[in-house]
This record gives C-alpha cells, structure tokens and sequence, in this order.
C-alpha cells in the first residue's frame, strides 16, 4: 500500500515538472487564461446605465451598474475594469452586461480551449442596432511592459 502511495507522489511531481505542456494542462484541468480589462462604451447619443458582472470559475468577482454619457461612433465616453488585476488567471472567465432594455449577453473564456495560456480583453458597447443594442465582445490584451 505504501509504495502506491509514494508511485502516486512521483507522478504528481512529474506532471508538475511538465506543466509547461498545455495538452496535460488542459486534460488536468490545470490551464489558465487571464483576463485583463473589461471596457465599457456607448457609441450612441443618449445616456446608458449598464450592469456588469464578471465571474471567475462561476463565483462572482465583481458586480456594478455604470452610467454611460452620450456617445457618438467616433467618440465613446468609457470606463475601463479591472478589479481582479491581481488575480487574473482562471479556467474559466464570464463577463455578463445587460442595460435596461436588453437581456444579459455574456462572453465566455474557456482556458480548456485553445493550445496555449491567453490574455483576453472584453468591451461592452451599446449602440443602435437591429439585432441588439448591446455587445459584449473578446479582444485580446495589450503587451505587459515588465
């Protein structure tokens, strides 16, 4: 019994010596994405109040209603989030918005996703659309300068 005990342990070491490789990472559910700013903008004449909430493994990090000033396409009035900063890795990321006359439209970043560890951004824009007068869309993040 005690040599499982001590195979078990060497191979939980060696998964972590390799942990740089994403496919086990991804298997073991040990894969992070970061996310960085969430950006909100109106690019429409009249005043917003937006929702947000942003939840990191589905617990919620971060929830606030915004006032959004009149926009135009050209120049949008923003706020720019960022209260998980210090903790921004997860496996899973939502971002959620909603404005009084729309439903909650979400994005989702899923670390189980892709073949490497990712910064993503999000911007959350109202605007004068058919489909939706809300947007919640993914971007990537700018470059850190360390």
């Amino acid at each position: 019994m005690r040599r499982r005990q001590v195979l078990a342990a060497l191979g939980t070491a060696t998964v972590t010596s390799v942990a740089g490789c994403s496919a086990i990472q991804t298997k073991l559910g040990m894969r992070t994405d970061r996310l960085g700013d969430v950006t909100l903008a109106n690019s429409i004449e009249d005043r917003f109040e937006v929702s947000i909430e942003v939840l990191r493994e589905g617990t919620l990090v971060y929830q606030a209603s915004h006032q959004l000033s009149p926009g135009s396409e050209q120049e949008r009035p923003q706020y720019t989030i960022n209260e998980w900063g210090e903790n921004s890795a997860a496996r899973k990321w939502t971002v959620r918005a909603k404005i009084p006359q729309s439903e909650w439209r979400d994005a989702t970043i899923d670390a189980a996703v892709g073949s490497e560890d990712e910064c993503y951004s999000v911007s959350v824009i109202t605007g004068d659309w058919p489909e939706t007068p809300l947007l919640v869309l993914l971007g990537g993040c700018e470059p850190e300068n360390s």
